[in-house]
């Protein structure tokens, strides 16, 4: 063999090995594939704590926390609380409405144990409305106690009844919150800026809700009547009486307000001023005008129960019902739930007139036509002849 032929040979071998090592370094091992319990195991585990809560109670609440750390953020503060903050609660506030008013006013934490502690608390339920002076950052236990005492009540209350004009309103208004009437009577000139209707007044006149108020100290007078204002649109709305009804709806209501003492009556009084409007029954299809000497006070400033003289009956006034047919341009005072209800849906009836009897007891009797009219009226010169 020549030294060829051996050269062939050792690089016949080096190839061979090289190629024989090129097949071993692709060879893989067999891939194994994980068995069905090892696949499950951390499902199994899943179960296994589930198992032994449900199973073990307790104990298996206290091996998952002491085995896992669990983060719990806390849901209350820690109290007594600090600084200064002024509370609202509405007239028919329930205690979620409240846990949220506490909330956003940084009363409280969250709503969750201020909502559990009210609905286990009995009395939680007489919390009065009004304005209330607590602490920033209290316990849900300790903002409740606070509400439930009136000692915690701010601002300066007042209680507004019905019936009552602004020239009435507004010294009530001053005396309880220390704002000047001058205040009040400046800020109610731009009605419409309150959000109430352009109306033929062009007055706040019966546009304020009578009812309980509490003013907060430094309240201004824009604010009062806001507040007043809202709480009319809101007894508006909630009986579903149209905005483009309002004004006549507040009108008529005022007027029932002012003539009747018993709220049985109101009813009546609204059906007998539809009744003159339409000319209905004797009055044979002619308008009559209202003749209600409610409007004649309302001109002259006098009390509802003094009497009005046959020169203020016969003043030249877009108010004075005698003279003038129709509705006078607006309200004469602010009516209240009773009259506002009597007004979308008075009695059916074709009544005229009526008079008060009895001026003690406010009994007042309706007539259809004007000859029993005129017994009703002979009735109270009687009775107005014994009393002297």
């Amino acid at each position: 063999m020549s030294d060829e032929d051996d050269l062939s040979f050792e690089e016949l071998a080096e190839n061979q090995s090289a190629e024989s090592s090129k097949h071993h370094g692709r060879r893989r091992s067999p891939r194994r594939r994980p068995g069905f319990f090892r696949s499950m195991l951390p499902f199994v585990l899943v179960v296994a704590v589930v198992l032994g809560l449900g199973v073990g109670g307790v104990q298996g609440y206290r091996w998952l926390t002491s085995n896992v750390s669990v983060e719990q953020e806390a849901t209350d503060y820690p109290g007594p609380g600090s600084g200064e903050a002024t509370v609202e609660v509405a007239s028919g506030d329930t205690g979620t409405d409240i846990a949220s008013t506490l909330v956003q006013e940084g009363v409280i934490k969250s709503t969750g144990p201020f909502v559990n502690i009210f609905a286990n608390t009995p009395d939680a339920s007489g919390i009065e409305p009004g304005v209330y002076r607590l602490k920033q950052e209290m316990t849900s236990a300790d903002a409740l106690n606070a509400l439930m005492d009136p000692e915690n009540l701010a601002g300066h209350r007042v209680i507004v009844p019905e019936g009552l004009r602004l020239t009435q309103i507004w010294p009530l208004l001053s005396e309880a919150s220390g704002i000047p009437v001058e205040d009040f009577e400046e800020a109610a000139k731009d009605y419409t800026a309150y959000g109430v209707p352009e109306n033929s007044a062009e007055s706040l006149e019966g546009y304020l809700w009578p009812g309980r108020y509490d003013i907060p100290e430094g309240a201004t007078a824009e604010e009062v009547i806001q507040k007043m204002w809202d709480r009319m649109e809101k007894q508006l709305t909630d009986r579903g009486i149209p905005e483009d009804e309002w004004h006549e709806t507040l009108t008529i209501a005022s007027l029932a307000e002012l003539e009747v003492r018993e709220s049985k009556d109101y009813g009546k009084v609204i059906r007998t001023i539809h009744n003159r409007l339409e000319g209905a029954g004797e009055a044979g299809g002619t308008p009559m005008p209202l003749q209600f000497d409610s409007t004649i006070h309302y001109i002259t400033g006098k009390a509802a129960s003094v009497g009005t003289t046959d020169e203020e009956r016969h003043s030249e006034n877009p108010y004075n019902t005698y003279l003038n047919t129709g509705l006078p341009p607006g309200p004469i005072a602010s009516p209240g739930g009773a009259t506002l209800d009597a007004s979308i849906d008075p009695p059916k009836g074709d009544w005229l007139y009526f008079v008060t009897v009895n001026t003690d007891t406010g009994e007042t009797k309706f007539a259809s036509t004007w000859a029993e009219h005129e017994e009703n009226v002979a009735e109270w010169q009687a009775w107005a002849q014994e009393k002297g």
